[in-house]
């Protein structure tokens, strides 16, 4: 079952589409990132681009083509690829050498001062908003590099937008403008005061509790943060699971050579390209695992399922930032952002179903399993098509549109911000201002973050 696309199974849910032909259409689905000039030295803007190709390769396997001037494939790669590689090869890497030449037709992405006479969808930021939309109805913003995140939540927004038109969830998605700010998610993307500071302080030690779908894209976030000196960064990788296929889909740092490799092995091999330390612990996080003294206090959760959650209250942390994802057909874009300590009970905040819950689960499993065309078309026993059935639904950019909501906690407690408990938030209802829980930082919260100076650029 490993072979399984969870990307496509939200189509089969869906529709009862044939997994076969969704994977087809995925692929025939072109998608063109134009990058203007001034993409060769700019961070944030390459942030963006590269951000914006892991998403979309892994979404449009084969179907995602780069068009840059020569002058921006040659520039040095300011981020996210080892050192001295040029900026092409980084962006080839994603979509492969054969797809980096533009195209007619398909979708259009543009970054930086890139032009289109047609219809393109903008990737913009400024500070610590992010905002994505129809290049002839949203002009670039100022793009000022107060914050890493943004252009990376910018790029998950555009390839979200892409996605959501391309699957027919919403009809005004990539005809819209969608933004969001980081800062402060209560206020609208336009509003001055979302805009933040300039960010000086980054996290430097943190425990990454899960490395797949979540994990990874917490990871992507955390290494690009621009630290003055990366090798002061210690990162404990907690999971005991090897790399599937499926997971090459969702994970944006895992690729094909990695099946049936650690992740954990994986992961640190990765941090290793941008001089970060990790610590490696292979097992399950159960009701035994203790944080001990001298190991980091901040704990930034990727777990899947609410148990393993209620566990992270009793770990010995100081400060836990934890997200969840929707796994349906029909909330796969929603998000769930907490921290802890709460000022709701964790059995609140992180509620497990009941043994009736959990039956009625499975018979909504099952009769999926037995009624949707497309299960009984594979050719599978039983069993088999049970387990497909009761697979999640996950998209990759939905997870990196967590890991900037869960990496801009830990920068806000750094940098004077307001301390965010609790929020939810719908990709495809992504417009205005959010309901948010907010709260002041206490002494605590600051005590549990180890901080590292970030570099100016």
């Amino acid at each position: 079952m490993a072979s399984i696309s969870r990307i496509s199974k939200l189509l089969v849910d869906r529709n009862g589409d044939d997994p076969g032909k969704v994977l087809a259409r995925r692929r025939g689905f072109a998608v063109t990132m134009k990058l203007g000039e001034d993409v060769a030295a700019s961070r944030s803007l390459q942030l963006a681009a590269l951000t914006a190709v892991r998403l979309a390769a892994r979404c449009f396997p084969g179907a995602v083509r780069v068009d840059a001037p020569d002058s921006v494939l040659s520039a040095p790669a300011l981020v996210g690829a080892p050192g001295r590689a040029t900026l092409g090869f980084a962006l080839a890497r994603e979509v492969g050498n054969r797809n980096m030449t533009p195209t007619d037709g398909g979708r259009l992405v543009l970054f930086g001062n890139a032009a289109h006479d047609g219809a393109a969808t903008r990737v913009t930021f400024d500070g610590w908003v992010a905002v994505t939309g129809p290049q002839h109805v949203l002009s670039r913003y100022a793009e000022r590099e107060h914050c890493s995140l943004a252009p990376i939540l910018a790029a998950a927004l555009a390839v979200s937008e892409t996605f959501l038109g391309f699957a027919g969830i919403d009809l005004l998605a990539g005809k819209r403008v969608v933004g969001l700010s980081l800062w402060r998610p209560d206020l609208g993307h336009t509003n001055p005061e979302a805009v933040g500071p300039v960010v000086t302080a980054l996290p430097k030690q943190a425990w990454l509790l899960g490395l797949g779908h979540l994990g990874n894209a917490y990871l992507w976030a955390l290494a690009t943060l621009p630290f003055a000196d990366p090798t002061d960064v210690l990162l404990y990788l907690l999971d005991f699971d090897k790399v599937e296929k499926s997971n090459t889909e969702t994970g944006v740092l895992f690729r094909s050579r990695d099946i049936g490799r650690l992740k954990t092995r994986v992961c640190s091999n990765w941090l290793e390209r941008f001089g970060i330390k990790s610590r490696l612990v292979e097992r399950r996080f159960d009701k035994h695992t203790r944080r001990l003294d001298g190991e980091p206090a901040l704990a930034l959760s990727g777990f899947d399922n609410n148990e393993a959650r209620q566990l992270l209250v009793g770990a010995s942390f100081g400060r836990v930032v934890d997200s969840g994802l929707g796994g349906t057909a029909t909330n796969f874009d929603s998000i769930s952002f907490r921290t802890w300590p709460n000022a709701r009970a964790a059995v609140e905040i992180w509620p497990v179903l009941s043994a009736a819950e959990k039956a009625d689960a499975e018979e909504a499993i099952l009769k999926a399993a037995e009624e949707n065309p497309a299960y009984r078309r594979l050719k599978r026993d039983r069993c088999g098509i049970i387990e497909y059935a009761g697979k999640s639904v996950a998209v990759p950019f939905v997870g990196m549109v967590a890991a900037t909501l869960v990496m801009a906690d830990t920068l806000r407690v750094l940098n004077d911000g307001e301390r965010l408990q609790n929020l939810k938030v719908r990709l495809g209802e992504l417009s205005g201002e959010l309901a948010v829980t907010w709260s002041k930082y206490t002494k605590d919260d600051l005590a549990a973050v180890a901080y590292a100076p970030a570099q100016k650029y």
